[in-house]
């Protein structure tokens, strides 16, 4: 119900009115409401500029192979079979994806934590000199290092792998989490450490007691850029996976192209279930993902 006093004070259908000083009113929000309507606008456009491959991807996923030249901005066909043809070829390396990337993450983590620690709090000559490595090792191209590494692990015998394979992806990955948890652990107040310190803690008590509970959104971010990296990895396993038992996804879905043949359905259908174990990842972990954004978790 509208007063006498909403209307005189301009509070009318929940918009605040101000008046002009020469008996006028104009709306105090219009400039913060024009910018919300723009910004979302704005996300709902890149949202589904975003979801235009995965939408054809399933429209392909949904074709029967003799109608895939047809031009279909709204699926025509509903074939199911090419998901459960899909999922039988590429289930077992779904789960090999998954256990290379989650074997990554974990080694990454662990060394990349009291590693960027050093490096954030202690000073010393070859500090300066260890960052900038670590900037420059982002900038190579790891295919550059994989001949020297198939040789190296040929003539050390465990090529073909699964544990050399995660020892290169932990290496890949490993420079852009230390670079990601120097600038977090950089934001976090030495005070903390300073009190622990004086309790007694030692060094791995600090880490573990202090600043592991208070870093896990930085963590959380550099986790989730290891996983994603390792699990869509393909040039990697490419040069250092021969049997077809141990390869990953990407592997299985290359396969998939041959001299004479683009299964094309059978591809689109293999790439919409790979993307579910990276969905689910991410879905768990955004909460911490989007704290360790906002608190800086990707500067430095």
């Amino acid at each position: 119900m509208v007063t006498d006093r909403d209307i005189g004070t301009g509070n009318y259908y929940g918009i605040l009115l101000e008046t002009d000083g020469k008996g006028g009113c104009g709306m105090r929000n219009n400039k913060s409401i024009a910018g919300k309507i723009v910004r979302i606008i704005l996300c709902i456009l890149f949202c589904m500029f975003a979801a235009i491959p995965i939408y054809e991807a399933l429209i392909v996923s949904l074709t029967p192979y003799s109608h895939l030249l047809e031009a279909q901005l709204v699926p025509h066909y509903f074939e199911l079979s090419n998901f459960t043809s899909a999922f039988g070829l590429i289930a077992g390396n779904v789960l090999n994806s998954f256990f290379y990337a989650c074997c990554a993450t974990v080694l990454t983590t662990l060394i990349s934590i009291p590693a960027a620690y050093v490096l954030s709090r202690y000073r010393f000559k070859l500090r300066q000199g260890m960052l900038f490595i670590l900037l420059l090792t982002q900038m190579m191209a790891g295919i550059v290092i994989l001949p020297t590494l198939y040789r190296m692990f040929q003539s050390l015998g465990i090529l073909n792998s699964r544990g050399a394979l995660v020892l290169v992806l932990t290496g890949i990955n490993l420079a852009l989490v230390v670079t990601i948890l120097h600038g977090y652990f950089s934001t976090l107040p030495a005070e903390l450490e300073e009190a622990a310190a004086l309790d007694g803690c030692s060094y791995i008590q600090l880490l573990v007691r202090v600043i592991f509970p208070i870093s896990g959104p930085g963590i959380a971010v550099g986790a989730i850029f290891v996983f994603i990296n390792s699990y869509n990895e393909f040039v990697v396993p490419l040069f250092l996976l021969s049997d077809a038992n141990k390869y990953p996804l990407t592997l299985v879905v290359y396969s998939l192209l041959s001299d004479t043949t683009i299964r094309w359905h059978i591809m689109a259908a293999a790439s919409l279930i790979g993307i579910i174990p990276p969905v689910v990842i991410f879905t768990f972990f955004q909460k911490y993902i989007i704290q360790g954004v906002t608190s800086g978790a990707v500067k430095g």
